[in-house]
């Protein structure tokens, strides 16, 4: 009989300390978000409806609401802080994922600055942004593609002006917390579909 009530006493007590432990952080989102949505390849240089960039170049950091870089970087976003990008070739701005990687909006403004000029660059030329997609985001022309055929990472470049592309990566292998680790190109192109619709609405 005492043998038992030890047994039962402590398995009391377990269930009292697990309980009282640390509770997992809630998630922001009430469900995953939907991909972006791609369509038929365009002409590289096809830009029927440009980006306005003066935001972009004002204020990058606020391109993301706080909805957005849950639903791309890391869910909750707790102790997510954006961090600007101010130096060549790009400018932007960076959004640190906690566990480590990062998601990145830049606007290069040393060659290559256009879709264009990307698939006729050394790099492409030399294989080393394979495999290369080109496909459509928010109606403009874009390129999906890995550099130094890294699967870990992904690049998102969309032609939002004649004149100027806007490139969207990831970086870093850790996406803990993150809806999109196991499909980081679909997280790279949703971010730029948020980016660019705020764009647009600005």
């Amino acid at each position: 009989m005492r043998t038992t009530l030890t047994v039962c006493a402590a398995v009391v007590a377990a269930s009292l300390l697990t309980g009282c432990g640390p509770s997992k952080p809630d998630r922001l989102l009430a469900q995953p978000p939907p991909p972006a949505q791609t369509g038929a390849p365009l002409p590289l240089d096809q830009v029927d409806n440009p980006v306005d960039l003066t935001t972009f170049d004002s204020d990058p950091c606020s391109l993301l609401t706080k909805e957005q870089a849950a639903a791309v970087v890391s869910d909750p976003p707790t102790g997510m802080q954006p961090n600007r990008v101010t130096s060549l070739p790009a400018f932007g701005c960076s959004w640190p994922n906690p566990a480590g990687a990062q998601m990145v909006a830049l606007k290069p403004v040393q060659s290559p600055k256009t879709l264009t000029e990307l698939s006729t660059s050394p790099l492409k030329q030399s294989g080393e942004l394979e495999p290369w997609t080109e496909t459509s985001l928010s109606g403009l022309p874009a390129v999906v593609y890995h550099q130094f055929g890294s699967t870990q990472e992904c690049s998102v470049s969309v032609e939002v002006t004649a004149e100027q592309m806007l490139t969207f990566e990831i970086e870093g292998k850790d996406l803990r917390g993150s809806y999109w680790d196991t499909d980081r190109c679909g997280g790279v192109a949703k971010m730029a579909e948020f980016v660019i619709g705020n764009l647009r609405q600005r």
